[in-house]
C-alpha cells in the first residue's frame, strides 16, 4: 500500500520513524539499504534455484550425450570376454585332445614337436 501524504496521521508517523532513525537522511538511508538487502537475498534465492537447475539440465544432457559411448564400450568389452573365453575354452579342447599340458597362466603350451608334425601329416 503507497504511502498517502494527506491520509491522516501518516506525515506525524513518518517524522516520528525518521526522528528515531536519527534523522530524515539517515531515515532513508536505511530505508534504501534494508530494501537493497532485501532485493539482494532475494536475488540469492533465484540465483541458486536459476543455478541449480541449469547444473542439473547440463549434467543430465552430458549423461544423455555420452550414455551412448558407455553402453558401446560395455558391450566391447563383454564381447572381448566373451571371445576370450570362448578361445580359452577352445585350447583346453585341443590341448585334452592332443594330451599336452596347459599351464594355469594362459600364456604357453607344453607341445611336443613330435606331435606337431603328427598333426600338420593328419591335416590340422
Amino acid at each position: 500500500m503507497a504511502w498517502n501524504a494527506n491520509e491522516k496521521g501518516n506525515y506525524a508517523n513518518l517524522t516520528k520513524q525518521a526522528k528515531e532513525h536519527g534523522g530524515v537522511d539517515k531515515f532513508i538511508d536505511d530505508i534504501h539499504n534494508e530494501g537493497y538487502q532485501e532485493g539482494h537475498e532475494r536475488g540469492l534465492l533465484e540465483g541458486v534455484g536459476i543455478t541449480t537447475v541449469v547444473i542439473t539440465v547440463v549434467a543430465l544432457g552430458t549423461y544423455k550425450f555420452i550414455e551412448p559411448f558407455i553402453k558401446r564400450n560395455k558391450a566391447k568389452k563383454q564381447a572381448v570376454a566373451e571371445r576370450s573365453k570362448a578361445a580359452q575354452e577352445a585350447i583346453r579342447k585341443i590341448c585334452e585332445e592332443a594330451d599336452c599340458e596347459l599351464h594355469d597362466d594362459m600364456d604357453s603350451l607344453e607341445i611336443d614337436e613330435s606331435e606337431v608334425e603328427s598333426w600338420e601329416n593328419d591335416g590340422y
